[in-house]
């Protein structure tokens, strides 16, 4: 039986809702997987004692310390040995669980991922990368977005690389398509490191390993002409945040042009009732809760990261996430695919 680790005091709500999600994921799951949940077991074990856990396959490790959001990475994990961000994935280093999960503090995890797990063989950088909507089916993956800030060209191409083995083999995409981020799609676009990036990535293509469409502009994100973007974490991560915004500052305006509307008159309660399932309808693309958490791809071994401000549903996701990665091994075949000449 698989099983996973999940860090109790990881993210904004925690522990509260990380136990919520965790009991969810078993009764759904019907006791697939078995969960570690690790976390101070002050604040963990009264709120375990309000359920009736005793025909789940989950059980509690005892950690006393708590990497915060307000902890500087590096630092947190050589100062808090004894966290429950450490000492779950000590458990996956010394083959007692396959796959970490937590909505903690992203920084520290991917250095405590670093220092625990290591790196898969030839891999230079580890990666983290965040899903988008898009047009039509299929998904699109921004890579990175945040987990490296200063990018080399051979670094983004492997980005492309990794991401590209975990489309196919993960997500089904046959062929998945690679475009790079860019100020104008022509070739001879972008700054010297852009422009041997996308040299770099053209060499990749012409050997396989992923299938180049050449540079992309911001407004083809959306549009989905490529599922796969790559670009540096500083980009990458201003691009997540600033959509992470749009749902919440849209929604604001239609309450506000709702209201008007209803105050005046000239609109009734019925109709209000039917704009706005529509309008929720229309940002369904933008949840994403419904993936939960993203692996760091490099890792060796499953790290999965979620939001801060995850809620139980998000958790149960990040969790299915994990069983996936551990089912489909995405990481044997980074492995096995960077190891070919």
């Amino acid at each position: 039986m698989l099983t996973i680790v999940v860090d109790a005091m990881g993210g904004d709500n925690a522990p509260a809702c990380v136990i919520e999600g965790t009991i969810q994921a078993l009764q759904e799951s019907n006791n697939r997987f078995e969960i570690v949940l690790i976390g101070q077991s002050e604040k963990v074990e009264p709120l375990l004692a309000a359920h009736d856990i005793s025909a789940l396959n989950l059980r509690f490790l005892h950690a006393p310390e708590v990497v915060t959001m307000e902890d500087i990475p590096a630092t947190a994990v050589k100062t808090k040995q004894e966290s429950s961000l450490v000492k779950g994935l000590q458990l996956c280093k010394k083959k007692q669980a396959q796959a970490f999960v937590s909505a903690g503090n992203t920084g520290a995890q991917m250095a405590a991922s670093l220092f625990v797990l290591g790196r898969i063989p030839g891999v230079l950088r580890p990666t983290i990368y965040a899903y988008f909507p898009r047009l039509g089916d299929g998904l699109t993956n921004i890579v990175d977005v945040g987990a490296n800030v200063d990018c080399k060209p051979d670094n983004l191409v492997q980005f492309a690389e990794m991401l590209t083995i975990y489309q196919r083999y993960g997500a089904g995409i046959e062929n998945p398509l690679t475009g790079l981020l860019n100020i104008g799609e022509e070739e001879g676009k972008g700054s010297e490191m852009l422009k041997q990036t996308f040299k770099l990535l053209k060499e990749a293509d012409s050997k396989g390993k992923i299938s180049f469409i050449g540079n992309i502009e911001g407004h083809d994100i959306l549009k989905g002409r490529a599922s796969i973007v790559v670009c540096d974490g500083l980009v990458g991560n201003t691009i997540l945040k600033f959509g992470e915004s749009i749902p919440e500052f849209l929604g604001t305006l239609f309450k506000e042009s709702l209201n008007k509307l209803l105050a005046s008159g000239q609109m009734d309660q019925s109709v209000a009732k039917l704009t706005t399932d529509m309008f929720k309808g229309m940002f369904e693309p933008f949840d994403v809760e419904k993936f939960g958490g993203v692996p760091f791809l490099g890792v060796d071994g499953i790290s999965i990261v979620g939001h801060g401000r995850s809620t139980s549903r998000a958790i149960k996701n990040m969790i299915y996430m994990a069983e996936h990665m551990i089912e489909k091994r995405v990481n044997e075949h980074i492995a096995d695919i960077l190891s070919e000449k």
